[in-house]
Formats: C-alpha cells, structure tokens, sequence
C-alpha cells in the first residue's frame, strides 16, 4: 500500500494542482460579471458581439479545415512512407519530427520571407509578370501556416499504424476474389478508423489552440479565440479575465465535446462491424 502511495500520490498532487485546480477555477471565473458577482454577461457577450462571433467562427474554420487537409495528406504521406527502405525511412521520419515542431513565430516568419507582400515567390512572380492574390496575412494564410507543421505531425502519428498493417492481407484478399475497394473497406479501415479519429482530434486541438503562429503571421487582421483571449489578458483591448476565462471555457468544452463525439463514433464503427 505504501508504493502505491509513493507512485500515486505524487501523480494525483500534480493532476491537481496543474490541471483541475486551473480549471475550476477557470469555470467559476468565467461566471463573474465585472463587479465580481455571478453572472451570464460574459457568454452574453460572446453570442450577440459579432467581433466575438467572428472570433469563435474563424477558429473552427481554420482548424477544422487545416485538421481535414493535414489529415488527407498525412495519410498519403505515411503511406508512401511505409513503401521505402529502412535507411530512408529513418532519415524521412527525422525530418518529419523536427518539422513538426517548427511552429510559432520561426514559422511564422519563414513563411513571410516566402509568401509574403516583399517574398521570395511574390519577387519571382512578379519578375515573371505574372499576378498574385494570394494574401499571406489572413484565414487563409493561417491556414496554410497551421498545414506546415500539422501535415508532418500528422505523418509522426499514422505511420507507426501503417507499419504494422501485414502486407499479406493484401495478397490474401486478393486470392480470394476481394477488389481493392472492398479490402479497403472491410479490412483496412476498421483497423486504422480509431486511429484516423484521435489524430483528426489532435490536429484540431493543436491548430485551434495555436496562438503564436496566428499573432505573429496576422496580428490584428485576424481574431481566433488564443489571439482574443491573449488580448484580453494582456490589456491590448480593455483587459478583461473573467470574458477570457469564457473563451477558455468554450474551447475546453468544445475539445470536450469532439473528444466524446470521436470516442462514439469510433465505437458505434466497432459495434457495426462485429455485427456485420
């Protein structure tokens, strides 16, 4: 009983102190109106104030749609990964770490030196005679930026679960009579779906929580929720805590909700195969 103890009692301190404590404390202060007192004005605010309503819509819309294309080329990526050799596959595979983590303000200005107003491309284009609209310094430059390192991330995480795919299903699918698309189907995607649910869940997690890369590339000409709830902390708008803390609130729940919505799904897939 004393290692027990000696093992999860230290454990247990930390989740408490650094996670629940943070959180509950987040929750009721999200719930205090400007004189202290409980109220609803803060998430009042956050659905009749468009500027607030803009904020929550573009932090969906980029990170469901960076998860999505991150995703879709990851998986194509860790396909293609499986299919080299092993020398190869280490060199690739550390490339794809250290790329996963170049993110924030290193990315941010990497990007600006390539596809910015005075970059490289715009330069080669412009020399070229040709037009350009892309503009680097909005949702959709963010969303490109959020792809640069979710893309690799999103390799890191399929590629051990390709790996261990047998290649001899395949060839025995094959001998008896099954077309690609159903071994696809059948066989393939209930064994890699789980897998496919969580990292979508984290590729979103990670861009909607993206604060860094999003202020840095666009400062003020576009407002998710990290960028509101850092201007509101820091006092660049008038400072404001309690409306801050239900921003937080909303992006907790939110993870919440996805989180259980992709534990479902997964599961319902399971129930519909062992059933079928």
């Amino acid at each position: 009983m004393s290692n027990r103890l000696k093992i999860f009692l230290p454990f247990s301190s930390l989740i408490f102190l650094v996670l629940l404590v943070p959180i509950v404390v987040m929750l009721f202060a999200s719930f205090q109106s400007a004189t202290g007192g409980f109220s609803l004005t803060n998430y009042h605010q956050i659905v009749v104030t468009k500027y607030y309503r803009d904020a929550v819509f573009n932090s969906f819309k980029v990170s469901l749609v960076a998860a999505v294309v991150s995703l879709i080329i990851a998986i194509i990526g860790a396909t293609a990964l499986t299919q080299l050799k092993q020398g190869t596959k280490q060199i690739l595979v550390t490339i794809f770490n250290m790329s996963s983590s170049f993110a924030g303000v290193p990315l941010a200005f990497s990007l600006i030196i390539l596809f910015g107003n005075a970059g490289v491309l715009r330069a080669i284009f412009t020399a070229l005679h040709l037009t350009v609209n892309f503009n680097l310094y909005s949702l959709t430059g963010a969303t490109l930026a959020f792809t640069f390192f979710e893309i690799p991330l999103g390799i890191m995480f399929l590629f051990p679960v390709f790996e261990e795919l047998n290649p001899e299903w395949q060839e025995v699918s094959a001998v008896l009579g099954a077309k690609p698309w159903f071994f696809l189907r059948h066989v393939i995607l209930p064994v890699i779906f789980p897998n496919l649910i969580e990292v979508f869940t984290l590729l979103f997690a990670n861009a909607m929580g993206t604060y860094e890369t999003t202020f840095a590339l666009t400062g003020n000409n576009v407002v998710t929720i990290p960028t509101l709830i850092g201007a509101l902390i820091n006092g660049e708008m008038t400072a404001n805590v309690p409306l801050a803390c239900a921003f937080a609130t909303l992006f907790a729940v939110t993870m919440t909700v996805i989180v259980w919505l992709g534990n479902r799904l997964t599961h319902l897939k399971k129930r519909g195969d062992q059933g079928a």
